[in-house]
């Protein structure tokens, strides 16, 4: 597949203080964007990625955290799990995630939890979000709002129907090429 764009998280979240910082911005975001009806007692994250901004997201807010984990009976990886804690009733959940492209892995998360919690989980109506790709801004997620710090457009389409390709632009892997696509190492 062929891109107008690439994020690599994990390439900013490696570092603590960067982590944090940008974990307190979306919570500071959160709380005076005025998206959090209540304040929520616990922050949940997806595995493995989401885990340490999810982490730093709770701490802003003085919430519990938890996360998902993949189901290792999964071949695809795509099927998570809640299985070691429990939250109790009546309690207020934020779900975080440091990218979303589409809505699969946090309806995912959502469903872990529901399914594996034993009793009902309240989510809260809004997902916090450090990086927003989708193919077209803005996005109807029914019930759920995504707020994040950085939204952008970005597009996914085959080699054959590229515009940068049939512009004569070189198709370079992001992770692997970082030193071509930015000029740093």
């Amino acid at each position: 597949m062929c891109s107008n764009g690439f994020f690599d998280c994990m390439r900013v979240l490696k570092y603590p203080n960067l982590a944090e910082i940008l974990a307190k911005q979306l919570a500071k975001r959160l709380e005076y964007g005025h998206y959090l009806p209540v304040q929520p007692d616990w922050v949940i994250g997806s595995a493995y990625a989401a885990i340490t901004f999810s982490y730093e997201v709770a701490k802003a807010l003085g919430a519990i955290h938890g996360f998902v984990e993949k189901d290792p009976a999964d071949p695809k990886g795509k099927k998570m799990l809640w299985a070691r804690m429990k939250i109790p009733v009546g309690s207020h959940v934020l779900q975080v995630e440091e990218l979303v492209t589409t809505s699969g892995t946090f309806q995912e998360v959502r469903r872990a939890v529901e399914e594996g919690n034993g009793e009902p989980v309240n989510f809260l109506p809004v997902v916090g979000v450090l990086v927003h790709r989708p193919p077209k801004l803005p996005v109807d997620y029914g019930d759920r709002k995504v707020v994040a710090l950085i939204g952008r457009a970005i597009w996914a389409v085959d080699p054959k129907d590229c515009p940068l390709c049939k512009g004569g632009s070189i198709r370079y892997r992001p992770k692997t090429h970082w030193a071509e696509l930015t000029g740093k190492k």
